[in-house]
Formats: C-alpha cells, structure tokens, sequence
C-alpha cells in the first residue's frame, strides 16, 4: 500500500513539475514577445573596425540571450551523457562483481558440504 502512494505522489510531483515549466515557458514567451514588440528602434553598432549593419535593439539584447540558453544546455547534455555513461560502467562492474561473489559463495559452500 505504501509503494502504491509512493508511486502516485511521484507522479503527481511529476506533473506539477510539468506544468510548472510549461508556465514558465509560457511566461518568458510572453515577455519576449512584448519585449520585442516594445523595442524596435534600429541600431548600428561599430566593432573594432567592424560596423554591424542596422538591427532593432531587441535583436541585439534577444539573439545573445537565446545563445547563451542554448550554449548552457549543450553543456549540461554533455555532462549528463558522461554522468550516465560512468553509471552505465559503474552498474556493469557492480554486476561482475556481484557474480564473482555469488561464485565465491558457492563454491565456498561446495568446500564446507564435501568435507
């Protein structure tokens, strides 16, 4: 009964993790677009000698913030690869070694019944 509750609680914890950053991405959506809409004055930067042609400010501010989001979940995927690939070889040597012991065990056994 209680891994019954458990199991329901973890899935209503799960979606209300959902929704949550459903609402949160509806949320940044929603203030991106009044953003965007709210700041269209052109400008043209100049760059070490290098001018950038006319863009609105909110393409100046929106562009990198949107890169940097998605240069920090690139990061994180390749952390969580390698965190699952060191569980993955970490499970297999538990599993080998949990079979050399269950030999040990019983060979062990086979010693103690032939005597």
């Amino acid at each position: 009964m209680a891994d019954y509750e458990l199991t329901v609680f973890a899935t209503i914890v799960v979606w209300i993790k959902r929704l949550l950053v459903l609402a949160l991405f509806i949320v940044l959506l929603v203030f991106f677009v009044n953003f965007t809409l709210s700041n269209t004055e052109q400008i043209s930067l100049e760059m070490g000698g290098l001018t950038i042609p006319s863009v609105s400010s909110s393409t100046l501010v929106m562009v990198p913030f949107v890169l940097g989001g998605f240069a920090g979940l690139l990061v994180s995927l390749m952390l969580v690869i390698r965190l699952r690939l060191t569980n993955a070889s970490l499970r297999r040597k538990l599993a080998r070694r949990d079979t050399e012991l269950q030999k040990l065990r019983s060979s062990a056994l086979k010693g103690l019944t032939d005597a």
